[in-house]
């Protein structure tokens, strides 16, 4: 009996294809490898002889003349004892590994907290529900955090119906992907007349506001939220609501001062709204002191599709909704506040109802990022017009992904507190720590080992303590 190797049809296999060759019976020796051929060619039969191989009771490894586990050079399909592994198709070619997406493929797990978590997904991994052509990929990241601070309760002194005065001390963080720089507005009552207008702050994503597209369509939208007060100040109450519909909202009218647009007695019952929704979740303000997340998903499918000029400001004569709202048909509606209304992506509400510490004297304050992920058209010729892509079509893993995010509603997720986490933090701030970063990296590479190792070490619970473990 000649050796496999000197069979013409074992030629090109790889060594660890030749070890399992060289275990397994005789017998099968051929047809191992033509499937290891055909293998690497992307075709069905090979996946056939694989399973057809396994159904004979070899045993994982090799052992007592076993053919081992047969690896696919991408998503691994391990040939378990008595048959093939449970769940997989049989008829998906071994080609098809090399051509998926992450939004295309189920086996290719989603990172962090699904499809649509901003923070953790590139901005070339998106797909879409339909063809669009080419578009580059962009990301930009907001800041929010002047004016989060919690104040005092109050409410609206409201003359013409005594029964109606709501509580006026909240504050209200309305979040989702515009189409323009501002990717969040604070909202809150200034003073307590009903009819006066409201306060606001907009938030700006300075990489949006630098480099902006002619048009574009949103794909990701995440915020993180965390209460960093000192732990002697920290209570009160944060409400938490994706929302599903738009709502009409605005600041007074040429900026801080001017007429009414939303009065503080509207924004109050929005707010009401907002605390008696089946949707809306409540959190404690210590249970925030660590960083949680929502993801923003889609509400409004055809508008997720449909390019729409960047930060274009429109009259409110042209926006039908605002004469119901009965505002100044002359005033400028910007992207934001359009946006709202009607809205591609659910905006995130996050209310911060009135708190202020009786021992310290202050509100708690609080931290939001923003991560706003697009695809945008850019003039031709240039340089990030040449980094457009075409975007993979993949209605059916999208729609399940959105099924999944709907499914959560309201309810934040909590960032795990995992060594890798630990590690990129004891990196970036490794002239505070000193050599604790060697070990949180060290942490990092090598799991619980290196972990517990760490401990060991002399001052390794100090370290520890640093980095938040």
């Amino acid at each position: 009996m000649p050796s496999h190797k000197a069979l013409p049809f074992f030629r090109g296999i790889t060594p660890k294809q030749d070890h399992a060759l060289a275990r397994a019976p005789a017998k099968d020796r051929a047809t191992m490898a033509r499937g290891y051929r055909e293998q690497h060619n992307g075709r069905n039969k090979a996946r056939n002889n694989f399973l057809r191989l396994g159904r004979r009771g070899v045993r994982r490894g090799g052992r007592n003349g076993g053919i081992g586990n047969i690896s696919t050079f991408g998503n691994v399909s391990r040939m378990e004892p008595g048959g093939p592994r449970k769940g997989t198709q049989k008829n998906v070619a071994f080609g098809e590994n090399w051509g998926q997406t992450p939004a295309s493929n189920n086996n290719i797990a989603p990172r962090g907290f699904g499809y649509y978590d901003a923070f953790e997904h590139d901005p070339y991994s998106v797909a879409t529900h339909m063809s669009i052509g080419p578009a580059t990929p962009v990301v930009g990241t907001t800041i929010v955090s002047a004016d989060l601070i919690t104040i005092p309760p109050a409410n609206i002194d409201n003359p013409h119906d005594p029964g109606d005065q709501p509580e006026a001390g909240a504050k209200l963080l309305i979040v989702f992907p515009a189409l323009g720089n501002t990717q969040a507005v604070l909202y809150w009552c200034d003073g307590t007349s009903a009819g006066g207008a409201i306060k606001t702050h907009s938030f700006i994503s300075p990489q949006l506001k630098e480099d902006q597209p002619d048009n574009a369509i949103a794909t990701r939208c995440s915020l993180r939220i965390r209460n960093w007060s000192q732990q002697v100040a920290v209570g009160g109450i944060v409400r938490i609501l994706r929302m599903t519909t738009g709502v009409a909202l605005a600041g007074p009218s040429g900026g801080a001062g001017g007429p009414a647009v939303t009065t503080n007695l509207q924004l109050c019952h929005l707010q009401d709204a907002i605390r008696v929704h089946k949707r809306t979740r409540t959190y404690g303000g210590e249970e925030l002191l660590q960083t949680c997340q929502k993801n923003c998903t889609v509400v409004d499918q055809s508008k997720a599709c449909w390019f729409a000029t960047w930060e274009q400001s429109v009259p409110a004569s042209q926006l039908p909704w605002t004469a119901h709202a009965h505002w100044d048909q002359d005033l400028m509606i910007e992207p934001f506040t359009a946006g709202l209304h009607d809205p591609a992506y659910t905006p995130i509400a996050v209310l911060f109802e009135p708190f202020q510490a009786s021992l310290a004297g202050v509100g708690n304050v609080y931290e939001c990022s923003v991560r706003s992920q697009f695809l945008a058209h850019y003039a031709q010729g240039t340089m990030l017009a040449n980094m457009a892509i075409s975007s993979p079509t993949a209605p059916e893993a999208l729609t399940k992904a959105r099924d999944h995010e709907e499914s959560k509603g309201s309810v934040l997720e909590t960032q795990p507190s995992k060594i890798s986490q630990a590690g990129n933090w004891a990196w970036n701030h490794k002239a505070d720590i000193g050599n604790a970063a060697q070990y949180a990296m060290s942490a990092a590479r090598m799991g619980r080992r290196a972990y517990q190792g760490y401990q060991a070490i002399g001052g390794g619970a100090a370290g520890l303590a640093m980095l938040g473990i």
